[in-house]
């Protein structure tokens, strides 16, 4: 289990499993800095950042509810070689429920299999898609000996967000139905032994190495080396001294802290690749490269000889 401290509310909570940043939202963030990203690629960003900001803000409303049930973030999951995914999952006393986290805006007409936004265009309706995912789940569970019945909703987090014409009986919750929907899962009782198990199970079942969808193209010749600023992103071509500026932002670095991160940069967009001293000097832009070498041997494990040595 892991303390989360969620940004939206600063309530400190307990759940049993925390949730992560997408990989293919932080390769895109890395990527942003780098790179000019074409326009869909631009656009596919923002919409990876507003959806996990919407799930994000989820947490602070079930967070609390970790006396009462046992609350699982973004799992991944496969059942019969099929995957899905899994935004929230809330295993109670009385019930599994599991939610699908949408941050969508504005005003949208149900239209079955579809939403209808005012600007004309159709969106599935992600009601749709946690049925599908209430199956496998099902299906999954079953398999484990568990009984427990599951309820889905979909889950539309931003205030800002109206539905016309929605089915009565639909499984979702309204911005202004979301609080009270989770207050009311406040109760004396807490999770059994057995419960417990099936929340390990499925932990253990979680693949956190899932392949990303929709990877976007990038080579690393085309790629713009340096030291990025944690604060704004900004590369810094050079590093040199303990600390230095960013020159955007007035940010004051750790260089040594900066390096690092780099370095997992590196390994994020290219997991394949070796670690060595003289890319990891070209990938942080021009400096000290015994400075890069005690890092990577410090942090690393060597592998190789002398001259075709490289770290993991």
């Amino acid at each position: 289990m892991f303390m989360v401290v969620n940004k939206y509310n600063g309530v400190s909570a307990i759940a049993y499993k925390e949730r992560m940043k997408p990989k293919l939202l932080r390769i895109y963030e890395v990527l942003s800095n780098r790179m000019i990203l074409s326009s869909d690629d631009h656009y596919y960003h923002l919409h990876l950042d507003k959806g996990f900001d919407g799930e994000y803000g989820l947490d602070g409303l079930t967070e609390p509810l970790s006396s009462h049930c046992l609350v699982l973030n973004d799992l991944q999951l496969e059942f019969r070689k099929s995957s899905f995914q899994v935004d929230t999952l809330l295993i109670c006393t009385d019930k599994i429920r599991l939610y699908e986290v949408k941050n969508y805006e504005g005003v949208h007409t149900w239209a079955d299999d579809k939403l209808l936004k005012s600007t004309g265009v159709y969106l599935e309706n992600p009601w749709v898609q946690l049925q599908r995912t209430k199956v496998k789940l099902e299906l999954l569970l079953q398999s484990l000996s568990c009984q427990m019945k599951v309820e889905a909703y979909v889950v539309y987090i931003n205030p800002e967000f109206t539905l016309l014409e929605a089915k009565a009986d639909g499984n979702y919750l309204l911005p202004s139905q979301v609080p009270l929907h989770f207050r009311s899962l406040q109760t004396k009782e807490t999770p059994s032994f057995e419960q417990r198990r099936l929340a390990e199970r499925l932990l253990q079942l979680h693949n956190p190495d899932y392949p990303p969808h929709m990877k976007p193209v990038y080579c690393y010749e085309d790629l713009r080396k340096g030291i990025g600023c944690p604060a704004c992103g900004t590369v810094a071509e050079a590093f040199h001294g303990h600390f230095i500026k960013c020159q955007t932002c007035g940010e004051r670095m750790n260089v040594k802290k900066a390096i690092k991160r780099n370095i997992e940069d590196f390994r994020l967009l290219f997991p394949d690749e070796k670690l060595t001293t003289n890319r990891m000097l070209d990938w942080c832009g021009s400096g000290d490269k015994d400075r890069i070498y005690r890092i990577l041997r410090e942090s690393y494990q060597p592998k190789g000889n002398a001259h075709g040595r490289y770290y993991i």
